[in-house]
């Protein structure tokens, strides 16, 4: 074995109930023990039955990890038919570990959780555990379930799966039915009353499968019936399963066995036996009883409704369906469960009537459990549970407004957790199902359209998502639909106009959605508080911080007030404000602001989410902007490769901060690496965004600077010149990106010798820069340091110290003491300023 006997059993992870009625397969558990003491990985593979279930392979690996629980450390159980069921068992084990999501990966894994990567690591590691058992459970996907396995950690790796192509990647162990002896046993200890004459007859007719001969127990634990009795009733119903239409592929032993449970249920108890039902609706993991108790108050049956309505007969219902092996109750975490296979029996015995009619009543159900605020990370477990069972009942084929809004909720649940690629599939898939269903003019065809638009954009397909924003709000108009509806559309809009760097425009549609939420609603509604963080994000791409500052304040606040600090929503605003305030010129307060923002967004978050990079690519600028160049350069590069593992390197998050990063290299002198990535940067946001969005021009700009650190002057200034005019033509010459381009155009016609021309810029520059940025502020203090050197140059001496002496008391007062502009007017040498893309 691979390792020592302890006294303390291991940490259970989401490890089910042991089955107390598992008996045999010792030969089989010996194999398990044997192979992974020589290898890392054993795949529990089914044998004789063409890879159906119900041989047994998920209890023979739980009976495993009981047995042996004292020879690891820590043992987690894995759900792995799901990439999401993976991800949220991971999690849960993170929790466990007290892992807050941090620290590097090795993995690549772009998780939705940022909690996974995290956990795997420590995996690897063997920190804080070393000696590690994962069980991936029913794993059909090989290549998806295998990027989650520690790869080279001191742990060891359980597969179960129906898939036979693990025997490839795995060390096999073929899973059959149970030896004569094996169902014999478990006959008698369900009845001890049987003889083994008895019960290997009734094994034989069964076929020997575990899961037909655990249903045939319980029933005989039960009711007491002879054996022949039962053997009749399998004789009449096991014809009738053969003639379902299409044939069943597993055994009709099965299906009759269940047959007979049921008709019993449905006799007895037809409130619980039409919970079944429900039940096959959904996905083959574990269903919150919550969601049947929040069931109190809607109508689905009259045999269901008494259920719902009082708490002890729902606990009968379910007792009576556990007696009779038909569910599996896990009080540990509240939950009922139903194996697949009786679902795929329920299914086919039903109409397609009946199942319409059972799919709409788990819809219901699971609209009745919806959870709060999406956007609130405490309620993300409980959407990660609804989440297989919204799915696999095709809850999208609904059309009542509430199973509609918990699908809608499901989306942005996926987006706020980090999935945005899963976010935008499920919200195109929705779309499609509700538009052909309801047609365009339906309100909530509307909005889905609005989340998938600001979903595509997010992913970075710009130009599918603009029309979609543009027919929302000209739809919302048409219907005359509720203001509320029509504010969104606006804030969509507005979104949609700045990734066409139609920036005043935005402005005017934010402005306007904002003082439409603010007026109607108020300026604590949620919805208000939305419009106005859109129409911060319009005045920064404006150029206007000043204006925005107060708003994002504001917002923050209320947000935090509303959905608690550690909100996505409310993380965003203080995001927002930390923007504003770099921008605004003050660097020092912003850094230390912003420091504190990403330690709330880890925390909250985790350092590998998507809010948290973009918080983290925010701080970098702001610790370069306040003179901390080292710093600033590190957590860029980290971020974006980060970015980059998560999505890929084009995305616009990755180029923003790509951006930064060519910026960073420059100021370390490494100019060949920055003008190279400075250009593909560039190139890749003309592809997407167009030559003439201001991100595009302000990436272009840096890039001058660089080619001007190379000596490449002519190159520079027909680049800088190129900007300039596409910048006037677009935001318009008095935008601060187009001021600090001018900053850029004064230091090459400098480098060229060219004074005269240099002083005409920054003469005309730097009362611009007081009007439109502030007197203080540091861009304008540079641009009068570098004005004081084009006169020194010139002649004009007198006039160059009083401009000098302005700019280094300036600087004094808003600057550290080593920032390096303040140094560099200090020693009369010309400052280069840089732009930073702002958040779209």
């Amino acid at each position: 074995m691979q390792s020592t006997t302890t006294a303390t059993p291991a940490l259970l992870v989401k490890v089910p109930l042991r089955n107390t009625s598992f008996v045999g397969r010792q030969e089989l558990l010996g194999a398990v023990e044997e192979q992974l003491g020589a290898q890392d990985t054993a795949a529990v593979l089914p044998h004789a039955l063409h890879g159906m279930g119900g041989v047994g392979k998920s209890q023979l690996a739980l009976e495993y990890v009981y047995r042996h629980q004292h020879e690891y450390s820590v043992i987690c159980w894995i759900p792995a038919e799901h990439e999401s069921l993976i991800e949220s068992s991971l999690a849960a084990l993170a929790a466990k570990f007290g892992i807050t999501p941090a620290g590097h990966s090795s993995f690549g894994v772009p998780a939705a959780d940022p909690a996974v990567p995290a956990v795997l690591e420590a995996l690897r590691t063997g920190v804080p555990h070393g000696n590690w058992l994962l069980v991936f459970d029913n794993a059909q996907d090989i290549e998806a379930v295998r990027r989650y396995f520690p790869a080279n950690g001191p742990g060891k790796v359980i597969v179960t799966s129906r898939n036979r192509a693990w025997e490839r990647v795995a060390t096999p162990l073929p899973v059959s039915v149970f030896e004569r002896q094996e169902s014999v046993e478990l006959l008698q200890k369900r009845s001890p009353d049987l003889t083994a004459g008895e019960a290997g007859r009734l094994a034989e007719v069964l076929g020997d499968l575990p899961l037909a001969v655990e249903q045939a127990g319980a029933w005989r634990a039960v009711t007491g019936m002879l054996v022949d009795e039962y053997l009749d009733l399998l004789a009449e119903r096991s014809p009738e399963i053969l003639e379902l239409d299409p044939a069943p592929d597993y055994p009709a032993s099965v299906a009759a066995a269940w047959d007979i449970s049921l008709e019993r249920v449905e006799r007895n108890n037809p409130g619980a036996r039409q919970l079944l039902d429900i039940f096959a609706a959904m996905a083959p993991e574990p269903i919150p009883r919550s969601m049947l108790r929040g069931g109190r108050g809607i109508t689905l049956t009259p045999e269901i409704d008494p259920l719902l309505a009082e708490s002890m007969r729902l606990n009968r219902a379910i007792r009576d369906l556990s007696e009779f092996s038909l569910i599996k109750v896990d009080p540990r975490s509240d939950t009922v469960q139903m194996h697949r296979l009786l679902q795929t029996v329920l299914l086919a015995k039903s109409s397609p009537q009946k199942r319409e009619r059972m799919r709409d009543a788990a819809h219901r159900l699971l609209s009745a459990a919806r959870p709060g605020a999406y956007a609130s990370s405490i309620e993300w477990p409980a959407y990660q549970a609804l989440l297989p069972h919204v799915l696999t009942s095709r809850a999208v084929t609904s059309t009542d407004a509430g199973v509609r809004e918990l699908v809608h909720d499901s989306v942005w649940f996926l987006y706020c957790r980090g999935d945005h690629r899963g976010a935008a599939d499920f919200a195109r898939q929705v779309w499609s199902a509700w538009l052909a269903a309801s047609g365009e003019e339906d309100i909530h065809v509307v909005r889905i359209r609005k989340s998938l638009s600001f979903l595509l954009r997010q992913i970075g397909d710009v130009h599918e998502s603009i029309p979609l924003s543009e027919k929302a709000l000209e739809i919302s108009r048409r219907i005359e639909a509720d203001p509320a509806d029509v504010i969104d559309s606006l804030c969509e809009l507005a979104d949609a106009r700045r990734y066409e760097g139609r920036v005043e425009e935005a402005r005017e549609l934010g402005e306007q959605a904002a003082g439409l939420a603010r007026s109607r609603f108020g300026a604590d509604d949620p919805l208000a508080l939305r419009a106005v963080h859109s129409w911060g994000v319009d005045l920064r791409l404006c150029g206007r911080f000043a204006e925005a500052l107060p708003l994002d304040q504001e917002c923050a606040r209320l947000r935090d007030l509303l959905f608690g600090p550690a909100s996505f929503l409310s993380l965003n605003s203080l995001n927002a404000v930390a923007i504003d305030m770099r921008e605004g010129g003050d660097y020092h307060g912003a850094w230390d602001f912003q420091e504190d923002v990403y330690r709330k967004a880890r925390a909250a978050l985790g350092e590998k989410h998507p809010l948290t990079l973009r918080i983290a690519r925010n701080l970098a600028v702001c610790r370069r902007r306040a003179g901390a160049l080292a710093e600033g350069a590190e957590l860029a590069e980290e971020t974006l490769r980060r970015f980059q593992d998560r999505y890929w390197p084009g995305h616009f998050d990755a180029l923003q901060t790509a951006a930064g990063v060519s910026v960073d290299l420059r100021l370390a002198g490494n100019l060949d690496a920055s003008r190279e990535l400075a250009e593909e940067t560039s190139r890749s946001f003309a592809r997407g965004l167009g030559e003439n969005h201001v991100h595009t021009l302000a990436v272009r700009a840096d890039l001058a600077a660089t080619l001007r650190a190379l000596n490449a002057l002519d190159a520079a200034q027909e680049l800088e010149d190129d900007v300039a005019g596409r910048l006037a033509g677009t935001v318009g010459s008095r935008h601060v990106t187009a001021l600090t381009v001018a900053i850029g155009r004064a230091n090459t016609a400098y480098a060229r010798l060219d004074f005269d021309r240099a002083r005409e810029i920054d003469a005309a520059n730097v009362p611009l820069l007081a009007e439109v940025a502030g007197a203080e502020h540091p861009l304008t203090l540079s641009c009068t340091a570098n004005l004081s050197l084009d006169l020194r140059l010139l002649g004009h001496g007198a006039e160059a110290d009083v401009l000098r002496d302005s700019a280094v008391e300036g600087f004094s007062r808003v600057l550290e003491p080593n920032h390096p502009w303040l140094l560099a007017a200090r020693q009369g040498r010309r400052i280069e300023c840089d732009t930073a893309p702002m958040p779209l």
